[in-house]
């Protein structure tokens, strides 16, 4: 089998994991709760925003592999407009917690990760 240009394997637990040596976007192929339709998701994140998922009947770590063949270079980009150069930033979400937010600074398009982050009150 090739190798998958681009993209370093750092886990094969149970989980799938993958690291791109360019963009240091994350792959992961991992077991998907009970109520999920697919037993198994793949997802690509970057910067710790989802950019591409899909969920698998079985373990298929071939198919998985294919996708991150097709995607070499993965980047965050907008979803509204053709710009590749969005911002990322950090917003309070209630508390002590801390969202990370990007946004593009042609058209305004915002949208907040689902990655909550604790911030340290030292």
């Amino acid at each position: 089998m090739p190798q998958i240009t681009n993209w370093q394997r750092e886990s094969r637990s149970a989980a799938l994991a993958y690291r791109n040596t360019e963009t240091g976007a994350r792959a992961v192929l991992h077991r998907a709760p009970d109520s999920y339709r697919y037993k198994w998701r793949g997802a690509i994140l970057v910067d710790g925003y989802l950019v591409w998922s899909r969920g698998y009947e079985t373990k298929d770590a071939t198919a998985f592999r294919d996708e991150l063949r097709e995607r070499p270079a993965p980047d965050l980009s907008c979803p509204e407009c053709p710009n590749g150069d969005v911002l990322i930033g950090e917003k309070a979400a209630g508390g002590a917690k801390v969202q990370r937010w990007y946004d593009c600074p042609d058209c305004g398009y915002e949208a907040p990760s689902r990655i909550v982050y604790g911030r340290s009150t030292s």
